[in-house]
């Protein structure tokens, strides 16, 4: 059976890869982006492409509930409850779950997933590494004793945070006995799991082809919440915007995801089709690699500051899909700063660089994906940092590549995005804030790290608040590190996204939360 199923989804992949073909009832089939999706790995996939699919395919030990986000529902844990002094959280484990290979799923699941997160040390694990854990002592930390599953820290902590943190896709909870059986060489099964599944999540994986297609099928021992209405799930990577319209257009696909203003307000007139606005907490930004001495004057940060357009993008450029933000933490996160203090100013930027002793401008790269928003935003970046005198070599090329590039600290300046792994303002800054070694061995490999900004005093101020466990009090500290970020680093944050989400009318409940990886396939239905 499980073979047959799995030829029918290729053979609708196929099938839809030609001309014109109506999907089948009980499938849907998304149109988007997903060229920089790298692994099905949840503790180590940190990309917004595959977001979406390893939420659908793993049950989180949290998760948030998917017709109200900001509620934090079961997950794996039935109900948890924290210790007085913030130290400890007890999570007690459902009974008779299982992983879509009939595996029960267990506490020692739980753990193990956990664990499996610090150990690999792969990007995402800076989420876990923030309460304290590292590979030395994350194995008394976090332990199961029969049903239950036991955190403990050696500093508070909120729980509203712990919580949040542990709805993120690191905290999926992996099969340990199916993941272990095909580890090899000490690397905790995570070759093998890369470009396969094993969790207890609504859809199990049928197959991934990448920039090709993700197939997923309802899992019928599925126990995390509702059973799933849709059969099938498609998620086929059309990189083209004009492509995605032309197929929703012709009843090829169900939902285009990135499509640019122009193709949605003609879609809203279309009778049979129809546009879902999805509120992300997905900023984007310009960063400025302080390992070139020249953009590591604070002077030029600031310049860089009063250099962008940032109503022309958000307004002209894009027309209403994106809107400006100067802060790192999005809009519509807890303790968010909606202050907007910066505008285009060519003069004042001007005498910046002057003070700088940089009057004459400079010439400097900045990498971009070849993809809307981040090549619009790099060519207008062009354009305004060069009335400044700053010539901006525009290096523009596929997501992986940049993202590579990046990752390597291969750049000058690069436009990028930032999504938050779980709903709270300790993600982002987490991201930004804390880096306390510039070397590259590190396993800390955030956003300060691959700019080479060293900031001991800023990541003490960070850590203080992640241990701040007085709600009030944690919100004015995480105040406090935004204006940091927002008026003295080497980020310039520009925009965040007013995610349009476009769809034959048929479809219902699709949607999603604030994070990049929030909407739930098992709710959706066609009619």
């Amino acid at each position: 059976m499980r073979h047959a199923l799995k030829a029918v989804a290729v053979s609708a992949v196929m099938a839809l890869s030609g001309a014109h073909a109506a999907t089948p009832a009980d499938t849907l089939v998304i149109a988007r982006d997903i060229s920089a999706f790298l692994s099905l790995d949840p503790q180590e996939a940190f990309e917004i492409a595959s977001g979406d699919t390893l939420n659908n395919l793993y049950l989180r030990l949290v998760q948030h509930d998917p017709r109200d986000f900001q509620k934090i529902i079961p997950g794996a844990a039935e109900r948890w409850e924290a210790s007085a002094d913030g130290r400890q959280v007890v999570f007690k484990i459902r009974s008779g779950l299982k992983f879509q290979s009939g595996n029960p799923l267990t506490a020692e699941d739980a753990a193990f997933s956990l664990r499996r997160g610090v150990l690999l040390g792969k990007p995402p694990s800076i989420i876990l590494r923030q309460f304290g854990w590292s590979k030395d002592n994350v194995g008394q930390k976090v332990r199961a004793e029969g049903d239950r599953l036991i955190v403990s820290f050696d500093q508070p902590y909120a729980l509203d945070l712990v919580l949040s943190a542990f709805s993120a896709a690191i905290a999926s909870v992996v099969d340990s006995k199916l993941v272990m059986a095909n580890a090899r060489n000490g690397d905790l099964g995570n070759a093998w799991l890369r470009t396969r599944s094993a969790g207890a999540g609504a859809y199990r994986l049928v197959e991934w082809k990448a920039k090709d297609a993700v197939v997923i099928e309802a899992f019928p021992g599925y126990a995390g919440g509702a059973a799933p209405r849709i059969e099938r799930v498609i998620v086929r990577h059309v990189a083209e915007a004009a492509a995605q319209r032309l197929l929703l257009d012709k009843g090829d696909v169900d939902v285009a995801a990135d499509l640019n203003p122009d193709q949605v307000q003609a879609i809203a007139s279309k009778p049979d089709l129809k546009v879902v606005q999805v509120p992300r907490d997905t900023v984007f930004y310009l960063a400025l690699n302080q390992a070139n001495p020249t953009l590591a004057k604070p002077e030029v940060w600031q310049a860089a500051r009063w250099l962008v357009d940032y109503d022309g993008i958000a307004n002209q450029l894009f027309r209403g899909q994106y809107k400006v933000n100067q802060s790192p933490v999005a809009q519509g996160m807890a303790g968010a700063l909606p202050e907007r203090p910066y505008k285009l100013d060519v003069a004042k930027a001007k005498a910046l660089l002057a003070k700088a002793g940089l009057g004459g401008g400079f010439t400097v790269s900045v990498d971009a994906m070849a993809a809307t928003p981040y090549r619009e935003i790099a060519q207008s970046l062009q354009s305004t940092f060069g009335q400044a005198g700053i010539k901006l070599d525009l290096r523009v090329a596929e997501p992986s590549q940049v993202l590579t590039r990046y990752r390597e600290r291969r750049h000058d300046m690069i436009v990028f995005v930032w999504s938050p792994d779980y709903s709270d303002p300790s993600s982002t800054i987490e991201f930004f804030a804390r880096n306390t070694d510039n070397g590259a061995g590190v396993a800390n490999k955030n956003a300060a790290w691959r700019n080479h900004w060293l900031i001991p005093q800023l990541t003490a101020k960070t850590e203080q608040a992640s241990r701040e466990i007085d709600p009030p009090a944690r919100v004015q500290r995480y105040g406090d590190l935004q204006r940091v970020l927002r008026d003295d680093s080497p980020f310039v944050f520009m925009m965040q996204k007013d995610d349009p989400i476009a769809m034959r009318k048929n479809v219902q409940n699709y949607g999603g939360g604030v994070t990049f990886d929030s909407t739930h396939y098992h709710i959706i239905e066609k009619k």
